[in-house]
């Protein structure tokens, strides 16, 4: 793999959002990212796909057809388009770095591993999904017990609500509710769904489990949108979400924040839209040559959750969405001893007991 120019001229990023750049969870992606972008300093260049895998696939030629073509790539396995992605970068000898989803174990054994067997594709950054969707239904216990006195013996009627059934964040969410499910009996799923982590879908499917006399004590959702869905069809029914019935959800987004902050929610588990900038400290850190990014190129970071309990803190940055007022250069560890470990973590506070 040839190193791009290190001359005057600053570092091109060229980023395939599979999402929309002007709302919704993609937008906030494209948000952190843009904003450490030009704290490094480099010129980043976005092709937004609005959530569909033809556009996706059309923003994906439109960065090969780049003249000249960008140092970088930022790619999603969003719609398992990523293989693709990294195969048609490496015809081209262009670093890949995938971002959020990455390729499957199926696609991996299929195609390779990051640098081991393609150099071109040098880094990973995913969010511990796994853990998430094990804390959002941990929570639903939590909140249960905190309202009503809620004694261990008694079951809770769990709906389960995922976002899809292919894409790697979902699935890994999905892991972690079944390892909640496995240690928590008094979680009894009565009904997985899908709702293609959309409001809408969340909303008729839950009415329609309802008007089916659907045993529902908690809502387990994938996503906030889904969350909010489900809320609504049990407001609509009668049921008190945060009284009756609790529901978690994941995403930070202003709305979720705000059920949280008025006890409708037990949590809005995520923060992983920082990844847009975590992943612009770690290309710096590549650039400037730390060794552990060339040694472990797959990197993980933990979300956060924000309950009711810690809402305070991060009410300001996330109440006026203004990223550059965050300093991302201080999550760099370029300049820190051997054996330095990344923290990408916005409250200090933050951790789920076990």
């Amino acid at each position: 793999m040839t190193t791009p120019d290190r001359s005057d001229a600053p570092v091109r990023v060229a980023f395939i959002n599979p999402g929309y750049g002007d709302r919704g969870f993609w937008k906030d992606v494209r948000g952190t990212m843009q904003a450490a972008a030009d704290q490094f300093g480099y010129e980043l260049i976005v092709f937004d796909s609005d959530r569909d895998s033809k556009m996706m696939i059309e923003s994906a030629q439109r960065v090969f057809d780049l003249d000249p073509a960008p140092d970088y790539i930022i790619a999603v396995n969003e719609h398992q388009q990523g293989a693709r992605i990294v195969l048609e970068a490496a015809e081209r000898d262009i670093p890949v770095i995938m971002l959020l989803n990455d390729l499957t174990q199926e696609q991996k054994d299929a195609h390779g591993y990051p640098v081991k067997d393609f150099a071109n594709w040098i880094l990973t950054l995913t969010p511990d999904n796994e853990r998430a969707g094990y804390d959002i239904a941990k929570s639903l216990i939590d909140g249960a017990r905190l309202e009503n006195e809620y004694q261990h013996r008694k079951p809770l009627c769990l709906l389960s609500i995922a976002g899809d059934s292919k894409t790697p964040a979902s699935l890994q969410r999905l892991q972690g509710l079944d390892h909640a499910l496995s240690r928590f009996p008094l979680l009894r799923e009565q009904n997985r769904l899908v709702a293609n982590w959309s409001y809408d879908e969340a909303f008729r499917q839950t009415q329609s489990w309802l008007k089916r006399d659907g045993c529902v004590d908690a809502v387990w959702a994938a996503n906030d949108d889904i969350a909010l869905g489900a809320i609504a069809a049990l407001e609509e029914a009668g049921r008190r979400p945060g009284k009756d019935v609790f529901v978690g959800g994941l995403n930070w987004s202003p709305d979720g924040l705000r059920k949280v902050s008025g006890g409708e929610m037990t949590m809005t588990h995520g923060g992983h839209f920082f990844a847009g900038a975590w992943v612009m400290v770690l290309l710096h850190d590549y650039i400037s040559g730390v060794e552990t990014l060339y040694e472990n190129p797959e990197i993980s970071f933990r979300m956060e959750a924000i309950t009711r309990d810690n809402i305070s803190y991060f009410v300001d940055v996330l109440g006026n969405r203004d990223w550059g007022s965050l300093d991302f250069k201080e999550f760099s560890i370029a300049n820190s001893p051997p054996g330095t470990e990344y923290n990408f973590v916005l409250h200090p506070g933050d951790g789920q007991e076990e």
